[in-house]
């Protein structure tokens, strides 16, 4: 009747205004008639843009179960759900949820199976909460317009909710593209025959790293997922060999599956992976590892493995950080390029059994930022090349056999942005100059951590230590007289 009643009046101004009428009126007056008579119809087809009403009930199960320890989410029921924090709409008639994006809240509780009734939800973040209890049951599958959803740094357990593929043997296709469960405490298996993962044929990135995941590492989804471009498993509990099928996700760009409990060599396949930036594994280096140009930061520390460093790994031009640290790696280095790793910002081959001379071309790598040869039993001096690297803030070769520190903190006091220098269990027995002039007055002058205990230098006290302004930690213990 509203709407009967507006039309009629519509219609009664405009066969007004073709009639002259008796009294004159001014073209403003008139288009302040019109403005006024409707408005009303304006207000009524902006009141019908409400959010879609199963969708609202829905936020409010949802709301119910959680709690904020920053503020509350102060999800008014008077007002319309697309307009709450954190929530996002399509611009159909009904106005449908989309997304929920709520990272960073503080929200403590647990995900209510309300959330599977929002059947447009295109984005789930729930990222950086402190969110406990098991998943929804068939939550992948309810959220079938699902593309992001990302639960990292909070607490879920129990298993993962993957549905099994369907007893008629038919297809579902699921949009979903990112999938982060990151840093929660998630366990059980991820098995071959889920409906969803195989159905994910558009998935980019998935991550589950830093749970409690068992069984073979889920390398089916390359079949079916051709985009793969991050494969994160690591800091979980997958047994069993690497699989070969990991080299069949052609555009992978990181994969890492190092903390598991995983056994064997890694599969020559993986080795002609192009697009390759990132690999944590566990295993022995290949000898062919100089195969993947692309590769960025290559992280194989804390493997127990073996041999020495591959000559080809220089082919890695492209490398930006090595860690190689905490192995039994040996052998000379004198023999490996260093030189050709410009890029290298990162290097850390410390706690493991490397003999000879420090390695002088590592000094030849412009970019680095970050050196750490701890642990071993790597013999010489420190080389006057070091002043060369004009970004270098953190320097370890603690518990190795170099000799004359005179020489070694003369050289160094020139790297103006070293702020960590651990230079510990090393020129035992030696003499440490006293004399205040020993160093220059602008000597470290970014030198925050100074460590050359544990090496029984002789001598008093350096009072070139006062020169040091930025010092906050300063170690000579075990040491004779100093």
């Amino acid at each position: 009747m509203i709407g009967e009643e507006m039309s009629f009046k519509a219609k009664e101004l405009v066969r007004l205004s073709t009639t002259k009428p008796a009294l004159p009126l001014s073209s403003h007056m008139h288009l302040f008639l019109l403005c006024v008579l409707f408005l009303p119809a304006f207000f009524l087809t902006v009141s019908e843009a409400f959010c879609n009403p199963q969708d609202r009930e829905s936020l409010m199960w949802f709301s119910g179960n959680v709690s904020s320890s920053v503020t509350p989410l102060n999800w008014n029921s008077s007002v319309d759900c697309c307009s709450w924090e954190g929530i996002t709409c399509d611009d159909s008639s009904e106005s449908h949820v989309t997304a929920i994006s709520l990272p960073f809240r503080g929200l403590s509780g647990n995900l209510h199976s309300s959330v599977q009734n929002l059947h447009r939800l295109s984005r789930l973040d729930l990222s950086n909460n402190c969110l406990s209890g098991p998943l929804p049951p068939g939550l992948f599958s309810a959220l079938d317009q699902l593309m992001v959803l990302n639960l990292s740094f909070n607490s879920f357990n129990g298993d993962l909710p993957l549905e099994q593929a369907f007893d008629d043997g038919s297809n579902r296709f699921f949009p979903i593209h990112t999938i982060d469960l990151s840093s929660n405490l998630l366990q059980g298996e991820i098995l071959s025959n889920s409906t969803v993962i195989q159905g994910a044929i558009n998935l980019i990135s998935f991550n589950v790293s830093n749970n409690s995941f068992t069984g073979s590492i889920p390398s089916f989804m390359c079949t079916s997922s051709t985009q793969l471009n991050k494969l994160d498993f690591s800091y979980n509990d997958f047994a069993g060999i690497i699989p070969q099928e990991l080299g069949r996700c052609w555009r992978l760009s990181v994969l890492r599956a190092g903390f598991n409990n995983l056994s064997g060599e890694i599969p020559k396949k993986i080795y002609s992976l192009s697009e390759l930036e990132q690999l944590f594994l566990p295993g022995d280096i290949p000898m062919d590892i100089g195969n993947l140009s692309s590769l960025r930061s290559l992280q194989l520390h804390i493997n127990n493995s073996t041999g020495s460093v591959p000559i080809s790994l220089a082919n890695c031009n492209n490398l930006v950080k090595l860690n190689l640290r905490v192995n039994r790696l040996g052998g000379t280095l004198s023999e490996f390029d260093f030189s050709q790793l410009q890029r290298l910002s990162a290097l850390d081959l410390g706690n493991n059994s490397f003999i000879g001379d420090l390695p002088d071309k590592v000094f030849s790598c412009k970019s680095l930022t970050a050196i750490r040869f701890a642990g071993n039993k790597l013999t010489g001096q420190i080389s006057p090349q070091v002043r060369e690297l004009e970004s270098l803030s953190y320097l370890s070769f603690s518990d190795n056999n170099l000799t004359n520190i005179t020489g070694a903190l003369s050289i160094l006091q020139s790297c103006r942005k070293l702020s960590t220098l651990i230079m510990a269990k090393n020129f035992y027995d030696e003499t440490v100059s006293s004399n205040e002039d020993f160093l220059a007055p602008d000597a470290f002058p970014n030198l925050q951590i100074f460590a050359i205990g544990g090496s029984r230098l002789k001598g008093e006290i350096p009072a070139w230590l006062m020169k040091m302004k930025s010092l906050e930690a300063l170690d000579l213990s075990l040491n004779d007289k100093v």
